[in-house]
């Protein structure tokens, strides 16, 4: 049995030291494996979420019931052992976020590595996959300047995020051509622009605030104002449940969630009492940082040189609405060049989900981020690599009807 896999990322490695006992080769565009590993989790690899699987599913945004299968197959709990038994020590830290106890993602390359070396993986650098054509009951894959039969190929290409790792989606033609129908890929966990210039804030973070679009619930934690628009945590949450709506769209940020409005009304009071002398301007420096105060203030129309005591209690209503319900319009991303993750990919309708065999190719197999399934922040898109490239690796070997 000789198999070909296509990607030298997490599905791509571990997807061949799975397919136990055949001649596998691995060809890698790049100069090495495991490139967008090493910029994963910060440099640091967050390479799963210790969960129990419906826990799991839950965080995952699009096609959660595809994974049922691989998730039963390589549970967050068997990725841990998995590190460890590939020499790689892990540990757990806030969120259930499972990283490598050295904070170091090449770590993760090496386990992964070794487990494809234990499987006497033909490692092929520099290769670039040109095409995959269906042969004589297998398939000839078109490299470089060459061409090779294989029984089976494994497709962990990755999407079209970080395409400087080499996810540039080049083989999404191939695979359309063979018959796959491909969801636009979009990107996904990406600070979000708008058309609102926040940048005399930028760098700022506000700490547990709460965002909101329609259709999506509303989301708490840290937000940080950029150059262009908005990232952290609650953005790039937001970010995947909004990856498909069509630009511009309204965000509504609520900057104090723990006060109903009567009780930031009482407090912005309280505050304007012992000030009643300043200038507006300067007499929201016990609620709001500094930075956003000129922003704020110019969209609530109330002259910032008045005296507080000449604010009007419509005019401090409108303010309380302005912090509870400021609305942002979002016109885009920062794009795959920034994006965590693709939203997008092969149709997992044509795909059987017990082994990631396609069900419009025999013989062809696909895992990871080329599959139209993706998941929030906090290791589940690299559990998913992970679990799908394991279920690709051991089926691949297998016979099917």
């Amino acid at each position: 049995m000789k198999i070909a896999v296509i990607g030298g990322g997490p599905s791509g490695l571990i997807a061949a030291g799975s397919a136990y006992g055949a001649y596998v080769v691995l060809f890698e565009r790049g100069e090495k494996v495991g490139k967008k590993i090493y910029i994963t989790g910060k440099g640091r690899c967050n390479f799963t979420n210790i969960c129990d699987n419906k826990t799991f599913l839950q965080n995952v945004v699009n096609n959660a019931p595809f994974l049922y299968s691989a998730l039963a197959s390589f549970s967050p709990y068997d990725a841990v052992d998995f590190m460890e038994n590939n020499g790689c020590k892990t540990k757990v830290e806030r969120g259930r976020r499972a990283f490598p106890i050295s904070d170091k993602a090449s770590d993760i390359t090496k386990a992964l590595s070794r487990y494809a070396a234990a499987n006497n993986v033909d490692v092929r650098l520099n290769s670039f996959v040109s095409d995959i054509i269906p042969r004589d009951g297998g398939f000839t894959v078109k490299h470089a300047n060459s061409e090779e039969w294989f029984d089976r190929v494994i497709v962990c290409t990755g999407g079209k995020s970080y395409p400087v790792t080499g996810s540039d989606g080049s083989l999404y033609p191939i695979l359309k051509r063979l018959g796959h129908t491909v969801v636009k890929p979009v990107p996904s966990l990406v600070a979000l622009n708008t058309k609102e210039d926040l940048s005399a804030a930028e760098g700022l973070t506000l700490k547990n605030i709460q965002i909101r679009a329609d259709g999506v619930k509303p989301i708490f934690g840290d937000m940080m104002i950029t150059e262009t628009g908005i990232s952290g945590p609650v953005v790039l949450t937001l970010s995947a449940y909004v990856a498909r709506y069509d630009c511009p769209f309204t965000v509504r940020v609520d900057l104090k969630p723990a006060l109903s409005a009567d009780e930031l009304d009482s407090r912005l009071l309280r505050d304007f009492g012992t000030q009643l002398n300043k200038q507006f301007k300067n007499a929201l420096d016990l609620l709001l940082p500094k930075s956003l105060i000129p922003f704020i203030i110019e969209r609530s129309g109330i002259d910032g040189s008045r005296q507080v005591n000449s604010v009007t209690k419509t005019e401090r209503r409108t303010l309380v609405e302005l912090i509870k319900n400021l609305e942002l319009t979002v016109t885009g991303s920062e794009g795959f060049d920034r994006a965590v993750v693709t939203s997008g990919g092969v149709d997992v309708k044509q795909v059987n989900p017990k082994t990631m065999m396609s069900r419009v190719v025999d013989g062809l197999f696909l895992a990871g981020e080329v599959l139209d399934v993706d998941a929030l922040t906090g290791g589940y898109n690299f559990h998913i690599a992970l679990a799908t490239g394991y279920v690709a690796g051991i089926n691949s070997v297998g016979t099917y009807e």
